[in-house]
This record gives C-alpha cells, sequence and structure tokens, in this order.
C-alpha cells in the first residue's frame, strides 16, 4: 500500500471514539498502537506542511553514530517536497554529543528538510552542558504558529524534567498570547510520567532529582482555557510501543526508536482548517 493511499485511508475511516477531550478545530489524532482514534478532518483540503517527529532517533541503545539505516531511508523516500516538511528531533537524536555528531544530523536536515524543532536529550549534553549542541544550533528552544495550533519544543533536560524558570515564562507568555486553542509541546523526557500510574517507564530516569508533579502541566499558566497534546521522545528504544494518556484537555504521547522493526514515528500533517496526528511505522514504507 501507498504511504499516499494509507493515509487517505486513514482519514476517510475514522471514528469518535472519546468525549474526554474537545478541540474545537478539526483535529484527527491517529495512533493505533495508543487504542486512540479521534476527530476528523477534511480529506479535500490541500496539505500545507508535514512536521516528522522522532523520539531516541540514534536507534539501538549503545550503537551507531547516526540515524538507522531504516530511519535515513524512511525519511529519504518520505518526505514529499511539494510542501513544507519540518523535523522535529524529541531528543537523544546523537549518541555521543561530538561537534561530528551535530554536523552529520544539520547536513541531513539542510538536504532533505525546510526547518527544524529540537527538543534535547540527555545524550546531547556534554558533561551537563550543551556546549557543543550550541556549536552547531543556534537554540535549545523552539516555537511556531501553524495554522491550527502553537508548537513549542523545549529543553526539558533538567533536575525535575522542567524547562527552566526563564523559558517557563516565555511559554507562559506565548500560550496567554497566542489566539489558538490548541497547543503541541514536545519534550525529550516524560515530565507527565506520575499520571500513567507506573503503568509504563522512560529509556531512563537520567537527571532527575525532584518528584514529579502529579498534575503536569501545573508550570503552565490557566493551562484549562486550552487543548494540549504532549509529544515526549525517551521512549521505544528497546521496543515499546507508543504510549497515550488522555485526560480532561490533554493527550500525552511518548514515543521513540530503537532500531527495530516494529520503529515508529509521529507525523503531524498540517491543513488550513485541520491537522492530523498519525503513528507510522517506518519498516513499512
Amino acid at each position: 500500500m501507498s504511504k499516499r493511499l494509507y493515509l487517505f485511508l486513514i482519514f476517510v475511516f475514522l471514528h469518535n471514539c472519546s468525549n474526554q477531550i474537545s478541540f474545537e478545530q478539526n483535529v484527527l489524532i491517529s495512533v493505533p498502537s495508543c487504542n486512540i482514534e479521534f476527530g476528523k478532518s477534511n480529506i479535500f483540503e490541500t496539505v500545507n506542511s508535514e512536521i516528522y517527529i522522532i523520539g531516541h532517533a540514534y536507534g539501538k541503545p549503545g550503537e551507531g553514530d547516526f540515524f538507522p539505516k531504516r530511519l535515513e531511508s524512511f525519511l529519504v523516500n518520505s518526505v514529499d517536497t511539494n510542501v513544507k516538511n519540518y523535523l522535529a528531533l524529541t531528543g537523544d537524536f546523537v549518541r555521543e554529543p561530538t561537534l561530528e555528531s551535530f554536523k552529520k544530523i544539520q547536513d541531513f536536515i539542510k538536504l532533505y528538510f525546510d526547518d527544524y524543532f529540537i527538543a534535547v536529550g540527555n545524550h546531547e549534553l556534554n558533561d551537563g552542558t550543551l556546549d557543543n549542541f550550541y556549536k552547531v544550533f543556534n537554540s535549545d528552544f523552539y516555537y511556531y504558529e501553524f495554522e491550527n495550533y502553537l508548537l513549542l519544543a523545549s529543553n526539558h533536560s533538567n533536575s525535575d524534567w522542567l524547562p527552566t524558570t526563564e523559558v517557563i515564562e516565555e511559554i507562559n507568555f506565548l500560550i496567554s498570547n497566542t489566539e489558538k486553542k490548541n497547543i503541541i509541546i514536545l519534550s525529550h523526557q516524560l515530565f507527565w510520567l506520575e499520571i500513567t500510574n507506573n503503568s509504563i517507564k522512560p529509556n531512563s530516569d537520567e537527571l532527575l532529582e525532584e518528584k514529579l508533579p502529579s498534575k503536569p502541566l501545573d508550570w503552565i499558566q490557566n493551562n484549562h482555557t486550552k487543548n494540549f497534546i504532549v509529544i515526549s521522545g525517551d521512549y521505544g528504544a528497546y521496543g515499546a510501543k507508543p504510549y497515550c494518556k488522555q485526560t480532561k484537555n490533554a493527550i500525552f504521547i511518548a514515543n521513540g526508536i530503537g532500531d527495530t522493526n516494529l520503529d515508529s514515528i509521529i507525523k503531524i500533517v498540517n491543513k488550513e482548517n485541520s491537522f492530523g496526528i498519525f503513528e507510522i511505522l517506518i519498516s513499512g514504507n
């Protein structure tokens, strides 16, 4: 089955299976391994842009110095050059934080993507700093307003698995001043782990020194006035399927790869009046 036919069938074969979260705009969330098939989208709308979201992109723990071959091949053959494309890396996209590793990633992004978002992980740290990362990339905080949502990608590689106070203030400013009802947050760490009732484990608990909050979005002011989708990448290195948790106005997704034939990524398809979030098995393309 071709990728385009697969996406078309996903858009057509929909049903609203949850009343826990209420998006005002047309939003489709199709993540089968998380048992989420939610919302609707207009299949006749033109696709404006696409975002490929990958956690633990360096692949099998302890091996490699670049994306695994199957991931590299998938991206090279899947990117649609007729629309604007973004690569979003949700941490641990290099095994060792060397200048050479970061430059390989940067060169690949420049070759195949129009822009990028990065939520750094513990593997991007060099002796507790981001010195080499900053020599190649401009920032560890990214944001952009798409047609139907505000996207934020921030550095949660701290002792409480939350952004620094300064970045939290900037995030609250952006959320308070956007007209978008939907907010997508990209992180590496599963700072929302407490709401899973110990049903999953991240790839590691590195850096964490404080108790995680039972209400993971309390650091966001007036968080009840928006709808949130949180996608975190410190997961999947050992073959775990994507995990999702729904609350009243939020969906939390954990997803990453480990260079196995079950690896999947999260893809966001942006249209003028709607957007879709899909889980895509990379070995099936």
